[in-house]
C-alpha cells in the first residue's frame, strides 16, 4: 500500500514538473547568472531531443541539488554520492554551454560555489580510518606441541656377538 501510495506521489510530482514552463534566466550576469545560464542553455539543448520541457529538467536538477544537499547534510551516504556527482555533472554542463572565452572562468567560478556548498553536504565525513581497539574475544595461546614416539631402549648385554660397538645399528 505504501509503495502504491510512494508511485502516486512520483507521478504526480513528475507530471507536475513537465508543466513547468521554460522560463530564460536572463543574460547570464551576475556570479548566479555566470554559473546558472550555461545550465539552463544545455538542459534546453538537450530537451529538444527528449520528450520533456526544458523547464522540467532544469526544475528537477535543482531538486537533486537540494535533496542531495539536504540529506548530504544528514549524513546520507546515497546523498552524498549524489551530491559529487550533481556536482561534477554541473561542471560538466558549464564547461560545455558557456561561451569559449568564458569557460574557464565560469567553470572555475562553478567549481567554488559547489565547493562552498559541500561544506554543507559532506559535513562530517573524514578521510581518516576509524579504528576499534577492543580486545579480541578469543584467547590465543601460542605453543609448539610435538609427538614423537621414541623406541624403547635396548636393554644392556645385548650385543650382536662379534660386531665392535662402534657400528651404527643401520650399518649391520
Amino acid at each position: 500500500m505504501m509503495l502504491n501510495v510512494a508511485g502516486d506521489i512520483a507521478s504526480t510530482t513528475l507530471k507536475g514538473l513537465s508543466a513547468i514552463p521554460a522560463t530564460s534566466a536572463g543574460d547570464g550576469s551576475g556570479l548566479w547568472g555566470t554559473v546558472d545560464h550555461p545550465v539552463r542553455i544545455f538542459l534546453a539543448d538537450q530537451a529538444a531531443h527528449l520528450a520533456v520541457a526544458p523547464g522540467a529538467l532544469y526544475a528537477f536538477w535543482q531538486l537533486t541539488g537540494l535533496l542531495s544537499l539536504v540529506g548530504g547534510f544528514f549524513g546520507n551516504a546515497g546523498a552524498r554520492i549524489a551530491w559529487l556527482l550533481f556536482g561534477i555533472g554541473s561542471l560538466a554542463m558549464i564547461w560545455s554551454a558557456a561561451p569559449a572565452g568564458g569557460r574557464p572562468a565560469a567553470t572555475g567560478l562553478a567549481a567554488l560555489m559547489w565547493a562552498l556548498a559541500s561544506i554543507f553536504a559532506l559535513r562530517g565525513l573524514t578521510l581518516r580510518p576509524i579504528v576499534h581497539n577492543h580486545p579480541p574475544q578469543y584467547q590465543f595461546n601460542p605453543a609448539l606441541h610435538l609427538h614423537a614416539t621414541l623406541p624403547a631402549p635396548t636393554p644392556a648385554g645385548d650385543d650382536f656377538g662379534d660386531e665392535p660397538d662402534n657400528i651404527h645399528p643401520l650399518q649391520r
